[in-house]
């Protein structure tokens, strides 16, 4: 029969397990940014000092843009910190705060997956077609499969932190 030590220590499972992909994801994050910055700035000093600017880095920053985005849609899932438009969320939020919480992290929760859902057709539809980018000729397969992969990585985030509480502690900025 589990105790409630055993329901609690699960919870510091799942944060721990939480806590270790968010910190992959800011790595990750963090590397492709820097590789992005260091691209553009790069390619910025051979157009314009050199006339020779870096073939196709507009393209990879492009691939590395949707890569930064998309592991930080993680962070921000697994933290619940999203920018948030409040035309009628603190009227909703006094009439029943469990059910506005239940409906808001439900429909994201939806979205999300069928994000996860359309990239990962779209990977499958760009791998039968054989489809590249048009500069680098890259293929479209990878793009979509790695950004489908960060997305499902962030439905994950986000199940996580609901479960253990990570990032509701805060209060929201019309609570203050």
């Amino acid at each position: 029969m589990a105790g409630p030590t055993d329901s609690h220590a699960g919870s510091h499972a799942g944060a721990g397990v939480l806590a270790l992909i968010v910190k992959m994801l800011e790595i990750f994050s963090s590397i492709v940014l820097a590789l992005m910055m260091l691209l553009t700035f790069v390619d910025v000093v051979g157009r314009y000092l050199l006339g020779a600017p870096i073939f196709g880095a507009s393209e990879m920053i492009s691939v590395m843009l949707a890569l930064v985005i998309f592991a930080g849609l993680g962070i921000a899932n697994a933290r619940d910190k999203h920018i948030v438009v409040e035309l009628f969320d603190t009227q909703v939020r006094a009439i029943s705060p469990r059910v506005y919480d239940i409906a808001v992290q439900g429909l994201s929760l939806c979205v999300m997956g069928l994000i996860v859902y359309v990239l990962f057709e779209a990977a499958l539809h760009a791998a039968e077609v054989n489809s590249r980018t048009i500069v680098l000729e890259w293929p479209l397969s990878w793009v979509f499969g790695i950004v489908a992969g960060l997305a499902a990585v962030s439905v994950v985030c986000q199940v996580l932190g609901l479960m253990t509480g990570t990032g509701r502690a805060e209060k929201h900025v019309e609570d203050l």
